[in-house]
Parts: structure tokens; sequence; C-alpha cells
């Protein structure tokens, strides 16, 4: 591939230096020896590279201060909607990340960047976002090794296979260092004095054998303070926008009708009904009630007064929250620490072979600020004074009595009443405590050997090599037990209680309990609201509160009376910590390679690359026990037996795999999943005219699980005058979807959705179910494998060029590239609205029946007739009766019953259709239109103080459309 042009290498110069930052590839001189590039195998000059790749060289990196590489990354300007992940939530998927740093060229997603290390693959962090996104850890890798950033921006499936659809960054290692470099560096925060983020590094390297052999060794610290919120710039700390929930008392309905009225908040309830009112929602009886701890506002606790606080609730939905301000509790970073080593090792053994290799290994904690708190997701018992231990005279047991130190008794302050309502909390009041760690590990191995030979009348080059890498990642989380959460609840907790009644009794053979059935339903995989066995013992028992029992009081009593204070004793019991991520991600990667020139063309010398890649991905996760195998409640008894016999019905069924954690299922999974993937790559470089460079590059690559794709690029460089080169590439790109989302599923979350049902009026049948009459409706969200999922394609297309001219001009440089990204089926969680769309089409399938219609307040647990079932209605006649527009009408709404779909669990006993879990599959769904200018410009002079530079580099995105139907 010849080059016809003089001298090009003060352009050269101009690129390295550029203001420090990132530089494109510009002209260099012909007879500087050719290399391989990011962008392609065959060896060429890189400044008439076809395809725009801008690099960071190792001046640069020190030019911008950077302590890690993340710190270089994020000033690439084709680097949007990357995420340093310094802080994160006390559990879930998205606070796995805490601590990783990833790419995200052009904000196409994590997924959508392939990171590389000396142009190998590397495996992915053992993580991945809410969405399903997953990225190698760049901050597993010593900065002080570091060569420079290879980045190529117009996508790379055609040559290093599935990922690079965005485009490719490649992470070169400095493998032929010699000598010794210690590195220091302490950044502080002005408002927070002794908050400091400090990196000390160290490389060596040396040569013996005349320089044949050569070794490099390196390591790195880097530790991070945690910053309060409060130490942050434009920190208002009168404003409150974080609090925490005081007390664990959060009724969603009582379990009777006679309760101590200090609990009922008029104020709020009148407020609840008229917007009912304005809204055209049911307001009788119970509906609308707030209910709030009559201790709440003379109470304080470690961050000031606690309050009532209903900023973050609906609209005709306030609640009698209890709450603190935890700002003062709030972080901006999380506090960590990171070791990290790596090192190289190179021998030539002739002119012909030459053996490489490359490792590196990092082990880091983040520690998570945390509360204090446990807490729970579902719907919880609170049986009353009178109904615990109504049942053990029916086991043998001696009438029960209400203990003295019950503290739901009025006598002592409590809500007198049985109620059912919100998760369960301790660790209230606020108090600032030791953090919970997450734990990462990182692993890489690299080893081949590279050289030439004579092959069909040619010097050919080979490069053959095996690469091992592995992530790992513990992520430790506090949580309530259940089994030990439910007795404790109703006066059996402990560890040195021993309920004396019978687990297996069917209370529910009694009419007055057998219409809170739902209350112990399977709201979604693997999770019950509560267990009929440990209710059971509540009902039957007699020594609530006593003999070593104790209750959990859920009431601000707990603060102001010590003879009802929850004991530490009780609360550790009833909580603990686990491994809520437990994860291995492995990547073994054999490649092989063979690149030559092929023959004399019009513009130079045709040449070729052509490789063989095995690649296997195993992905392992562990659950702990408490979440698989979990429990094994009672789901059913023998029926047809006439009362009492009932009562002692054999349990003919119970359910397996029931979460004991009280704070999440379906969060953590065992799995043991592999993928293997076979590919070939052809690449040819045609310089079928003078000054013009041409690539055409293939790859077909097979996947185990998935199948087969094909992608192909096409570029053209041009040099029309020496400064001046054009270029043009077209790809396509494919990513397979993540093993973890085809065969497993996003972990639980939650959501908002717009939802018509949650409207009464469209429950009434008197407006359509259309997104016009809908309203807010919270749910949690749970995923659900999807076998069938397909990959994601992209075409990318890029025109640009570089001007580097001369004369007057010399130190001068401009460029420009307009590029497009068309992706499509791209691989996204299920969009939560869609997935009430069957639900909605049953709803419109009944509405129009009148002998589907019932009383709107019978719906309510404590409003039901008799035999627990709602109340029918005729729309028509009461219309007829009281008015189309009446109260009386508008409650007569289509059966709940008759409307449920798969995938979507609502609020059992709700008059409102409140949610409860929606499950959202991975789907084929979306499509980006992505397209943008990239700009750079520099000049780079000299004088007789030194050499300087100015530049400037800016992206802008003409257009950025996601279509998900």
């Amino acid at each position: 591939m010849s080059n016809k042009f003089p001298s090009r290498r003060k352009a050269i110069t101009i690129g390295v230096i550029l203001a420090g930052l990132s530089a494109p590839v510009l002209a260099q001189d012909r007879d500087v020896e050719e290399v391989v590039v990011t962008g392609s195998y065959i060896r060429g000059s890189a400044l008439d590279a076809p395809s725009p790749v801008t690099v960071v060289d190792r001046d640069s990196i020190s030019a911008q201060g950077a302590s890690q590489i993340w710190d270089v990354i994020r000033n690439l300007e084709v680097n949007q909607g990357s995420d340093t992940n310094v802080q994160g939530a006390n559990a879930g998927a998205g606070s796995q990340n805490t601590g990783t740093a990833g790419v995200n060229l052009r904000n196409l997603g994590g997924n959508s960047t392939l990171t590389l290390i000396n142009g190998k693959r590397s495996v992915p962090a053992a993580v991945v976002t809410a969405s399903g996104q997953e990225s190698v850890n760049l901050n597993s890798i010593p900065l002080v090794m570091t060569e420079r950033v290879e980045v190529l921006t117009d996508g790379g499936s055609a040559l290093y296979g599935a990922d690079a659809v965005a485009g490719v960054v490649n992470i070169i290692m400095r493998t032929d260092f010699e000598g010794f470099e210690l590195y220091a560096d302490a950044q502080g925060i002005q408002e927070a004095g002794g908050t400091y983020e400090n990196t000390i590094s160290g490389i060596w390297g040396t040569n013996w054998n005349d320089g044949d052999t050569r070794l490099v060794l390196s390591g790195e610290y880097f530790e991070r303070d945690p910053q309060a919120l409060e130490d942050s710039q434009y920190y208002d700390e009168d404003r409150i926008i974080s609090n925490s929930r005081v007390g664990a008392f959060a009724p969603t309905s009582p379990l009777g009708a006679s309760f101590n009225t200090a609990y009922l908040d008029m104020a709020l309830t009148g407020q609840n009904k008229a917007e009912r009112a304005a809204i055209g929602e049911s307001f009788g009886g119970t509906q609308g009630f707030a209910y709030s701890d009559p201790n709440c506002e003379s109470g304080s606790g470690n961050f000031g007064s606690f309050y009532v606080d209903n900023r973050f609730t609906d609209y005709a939905r306030k609640s009698g929250q209890c709450s603190e301000n935890n700002m003062d509790n709030q972080f901006m970073t999380y506090g960590s620490e990171r070791y990290s080593v790596a090192g190289s090792f190179e021998h030539t053994f002739s002119e012909r072979a030459e053996f490489y290799s490359f490792f590196n290994h990092s082990d880091s904690e983040v520690t998570r600020e945390w509360d204090g708190r446990s807490f729970s997701r579902t719907l919880h018992v609170f049986w009353s004074p009178s109904q615990l231990g109504s049942l053990a005279t029916f086991v043998g047991n001696a009438p029960a009595t209400p203990s003295a130190n019950n503290p739901h008794l009025t006598s002592n302050g409590g809500f007198g009443q049985g109620w059912y309502g919100g998760g369960v909390a301790t660790g209230w009041p606020t108090e600032r405590t030791e953090g919970l760690p997450t734990e990462q590990k990182e692993s890489n191995v690299q080893a081949g050997l590279r050289g030439n030979f004579e092959g069909f009348g040619r010097n050919l080059e080979f490069d053959v090599s095996a690469a091992w890498s592995e992530s790992s990642i513990e992520q430790e989380v506090s949580t309530l037990i259940r089994d030990r959460t439910e007795l404790a609840l109703n006066g059996l907790g402990g560890p040195n209680c021993t309920p004396n009644g019978n687990s297996e009794l069917n209370f529910m053979a009694i009419p007055a309990f057998a219409s809170l059935g739902g209350l112990f339903n399977l709201v979604f995989p693997n999770y019950v609201l509560n267990t009929f066995d440990n209710n059971a013992l509540a009902l039957t028992s007699n020594n609530h509160g006593r003999d070593g029992c104790e209750f959990f009081n859920p009431y601000l009593t707990s603060l102001t009376d010590p003879n009802l204070a929850n004991s530490p004793e009780l609360v550790d019991w009833m909580s603990t910590t686990i491994n809520r991520a437990d994860k291995r991600n492995q990547l073994l990667v054999i490649d092989a390679v063979v690149n030559g020139d092929l023959g004399e063309m019009a513009g130079g010398t045709a040449a070729f690359a052509t490789g063989l890649q095995y690649r296997k991905r195993r992905a392992t996760g562990r659950a702990p026990e408490i979440n698989l195998p979990g429990i094994s409640p009672i789901k059913s008894y023998m029926s047809g037996l006439p009362f009492p016999q009932s009562l002692f019905a054999p349990v003919t069924e119970r359910y397996s795999e029931i979460t004991n954690n009280l704070e999440c299922a379906n969060c953590i999974f065992n799995f043991d999943d592999e993928r293997s993937i076979n590919s070939l790559f052809v690449e040819l470089s045609l310089p079928f005219a003078e000054n013009v460079e041409t690539q055409l590059a293939i790859r077909y690559e097979d996947y185990q699980d998935i199948g087969s794709a094909l992608s192909p690029k096409a570029a053209i460089s041009w040099r029309p005058v020496e400064e001046l080169l054009l270029r043009a590439s077209w790809s396509q790109s494919f990513r397979a979807p993540n093993i973890g989302v085809v065969n497993q599923a996003f972990e639980a979350s939650s959501t908002t959705i717009q939802d018509p049902l949650r409207n009464q009026r469209v429950r009434a049948g008197l407006l359509p179910a259309t997104n016009e009459n809908a309203q807010g409706n919270f749910f949690y969200t749970k995923g659900r494998p999807n076998p069938d999922l397909d990959p994601e394609y992209a075409d990318t297309f890029n025109v640009g060029f570089q001007w580097t001219p001369s004369g007057s001009l010399d130190g001068l440089s401009v460029g420009a590239d307009v590029w497009r990204f068309e992706v499509s089926d791209r691989v996204l969680p299920q969009v939560p609205r869609s997935t009430i769309d069957p639900e909605i089409a049953r709803f419109n399938s009944v509405v129009g029946d009148e002998n589907n219609y019932v009383l709107n307040d019978t719906v309510p647990l404590d409003s039901r007739d008799a035999s627990g079932g709602y109340t029918s209605c005729s729309p028509s006649g009461l219309a007829a009766q009281y008015g189309a527009d009446s109260d009386e009408r508008l409650n007569c709404v289509v059966n709940p019953d008759l409307y449920f779909a798969d995938g979507v669990q609502r609020l059992y006993g709700s008059a409102d259709a409140a949610g409860v879990t929606l499950e959202l599959p991975a789907v084929n769904a979306g499509t980006y239109d992505v397209q943008g200018i990239d700009l750079r410009a520099g000049y780079t002079w000299d004088n007789d103080y030194g050499t300087f530079a100015v530049g400037l580099n800016y992206t802008h995105v003409d257009r950025f459309v996601v279509d998900i139907p």
C-alpha cells in the first residue's frame, strides 16, 4: 500500500499534543513503520485509514491529570451517557454497578460498545443495569499501565463481532516500558474537609537477552472517601427532597369497624374524600381514610422533628405517613477502595516468532452508606388483640387473653383493631451506621504467539492467542426474615419464643377469616403476601408476649414507652444480612489471525486478513438460602369437609421455593449459563486507484443459542491533495441479547404507569379505557426469561474529512465526520404500560354486560357480605333511580375478578385498582435513529518558550429518536 506523498511528520505531531486531549489519527511520514490500528487487522498507514479513529496517547493522559481510566474516557466527546456509578441505592440491579465504569459511545448503551484490552476481548462486569445493559469495568485497569486509548467510532462488528454496534474502545498497555515511575495524586473537596480521592501507583520495566526478553509490572491503589450531599455545590439545607418513614404503621384497611380514632387523620381524610369526589371516585365507608400515628408530630430523632409528609403521594390518595428528613444522610459518592496489579512478559525467539502475554487483577470494595434499616415489601396482617389466640381452644390450649404488653391495645396507645398494610421497616429513627459492602474482582490473562512465515509464495503474518477473564461481585444487603417477622408482628417473636399453637390449622374454614383469603395469595412467583402457617400460629397460640415471646411494636409508642420498646435482640432476630448479588462472569477467547499482501494494484499493494475466533461465555449466580430454596408454606387444604372437621383438614399442597426474604423475590437467581460462539472474518484492502484506500470486510458469527449472523463493512478514503483526506464508510452490526436476559430475567424493580383502570369512571363503564382517561399507578416489576429473543441490528454511515495544511497554515488541523446509526430490534424490557393491554382487552370484553357489575364499596375486605363476596348491582337501574352522574351509579363497577390477566397483579381488596406487580420480559421492541457530526480543530506552534497548542473537539447530536411501540 504505497503512498505517493512526501513527509507528513509535523501533522502527526499535532495529533499527539493537540489540546492534551484526544486527537484523530493525522498524516505522518510515509517511511514510518506501518502498524495495525484499531479498525483493521491489516498493517497500514493509520493516516489514510477510511474509518475514523481517535487516539489518546500517554502524553495526553498525563496532560489531563487523570487518576483512573474513567477520567480519560469521560473527556471523549463521543462518550455520551456513560456513568461512573459512584453512588447507588441500598439494593437492586442499579446499585450493583456501584464502583464500576463503562463506555457508552453515542449514547447507544453500554451493550453497544465493545471494549478491548490490547485488542483482545475482556469479560463484562458480572452486573447488569436495570435494562439489562452490561459493559467491561474500566476501573479494573491500572491507569499507570495504560499506553494509549484508541477509539473506533463507526461500528466494528464486521471485524470484531457482536457488541461493536456503536464502535470499539481499545486500551493498549505499556508492554515495552523500561525504567521505574511512581505516581501519586490527591484530590479534595473544599466544602468537606478531610474528604479526598487518593491514587498511588507505580510501574517498573526491564529487559534482558539484548532486549529480546521484556518484563513490565505495575500496581495501583485507589481510595475515595464518601461525600455527603450536604457538601456538594448548590446544596440547599432548607430543601427537603428525601425523607424516611418513621414507624411501621401504614394500614391499607382495618380488619374491623372499631379502632382508635386518634389514628384517623381527619384533615387528610377530608381532603382525600373531596379529591375523590372531584375525580369521580367512591369515597364511602373507609375509602379515602388517612391514618397517622398520633405521636408523629410531637416526636423527633437524630435528624430533627418528625412530620406527616404527602409531597410524594398521588392526588386523592394522601397518606398519614410519619416521616423524618434524612437529607443529612444522603451521599453524592460512596466510599471505595481498590487494589489492582498488571504486568506483561514478552520474549522474541527470532525474527519470525515472538511470545507475548499480559495479566491484570483488580479487587475493589465499595462501602454503601446505610441508614440501619431493614424492610419488607409485602402487605402484612396485624391481628387485633381479640383475634390473637381466638382459636387457641380448638387445639387444646387455654383461652387466650391479651397480654399487658400488646402494643395494639388502645390502653397502650395502639390502633385497637387488626389491620393489613404496607411493608414493615426496622431501624427508625434513622441512624448513621456502618456501611454495607459491595466487593468486585476482575482478572484478565492473555497469552499468544505472533510472527511471520512463508506461505503461498509470500510472507504472511500470524497471531494466535488465548485470553481468559473473570469478573465477580458480592453485594451485601440487610433484610427482614419472613417467617420470623410474621411471628413478631403478632407477639410470637424473639430468639427465646416457642409458639404453642398449631401451624396447620385451617382457619380459612371460618367465614370471618375466609374473606381475607386474598392476603395469602401468591402475588408473583416465589412471593406470597403472608403465610397460612405463621398466621395459624398467631390465631391458635396463647403465649403472645409471654414466656420469652415478644411483640414487634409498629407504633411510635415504641419510642415513648420503654415497656413497649422493640428490643435490639428482637430486631436482630427478625433481620439478617445476605448477599443480594453473588455472581461470576467468565470468558475464554481463542483467536487465530493471518494477514499479508495479495499483489499490486493501481494505487498500491492489496492486502488481506482473515481469522477464526472461538468464544465461550459462562455466567453463574448463587442465591442465598433465604431466597432459594426459601420456605415451603401451606398452599391448600383438603376441601369438602364439614365444619368443624374442616378446621383440621389435611394439608394437600405446599408451595415450593417461596422467598423467606421480605425485601425481594426474583431479585437473585441460581443459574449456570453457558454460550459458545464461533466466528470467521475476512478483510480486504484494495487500493484500486492512486491515493485511494478501501476496506471490505465481512464476519460470520454462529451463536449456540441464538443463531448466526453476517456483518459486512465497506469503507473508502481518498487524498485528492496532500493536505486533505476524504473518507466514507458503511457497515452493518449486530448484537446478541445478553445471556442472562435470555435465560434468566430482569431483576425486580418498580415503575409508575398511566393506567386507565385506576380511574373509577372507567371501571364503572362511564368512560372508555383509553390513555386519555388514565391515572398514575405504582407497580413493582419482575422479569421473565425470553428464549425467543433475536439479535439487535444496526446500519452505520460515516462521511468525513481531515485537513492538515502546510505553508503559512502549518500547525493547523481541521476535521469533521457526519455519522448516522439506525438500530433495530433493540432488546429492552417490555414497556410497562403495554403489560396491562391484555387486562384492558378483557375489561373491554365484559364491560358491556350488566351482569358483571358489583358495588365498588364492597370490594374492600372490611365491607363485604357475610360470605366474603361482593354485592352485585345494576348500572342501568342505578342510573334510572339516581341519575347517570350520581355517586350511586359511579359506585357500580365491573367485577375486578373478571379481567385479571397474566403478568398483572393488583392489590387485593383495593377499591381503586391499586397496582402490585407487573411481569416484564425482554422483547425486541426498540429502534434508534441517531445522527450527528463530530468537529475537531487544533493549532500548534513553537517559539522560544516551548510548544503550545489549542484545540476543540465538539460533537453535535442532530437527531436522537427512540421508537418503542
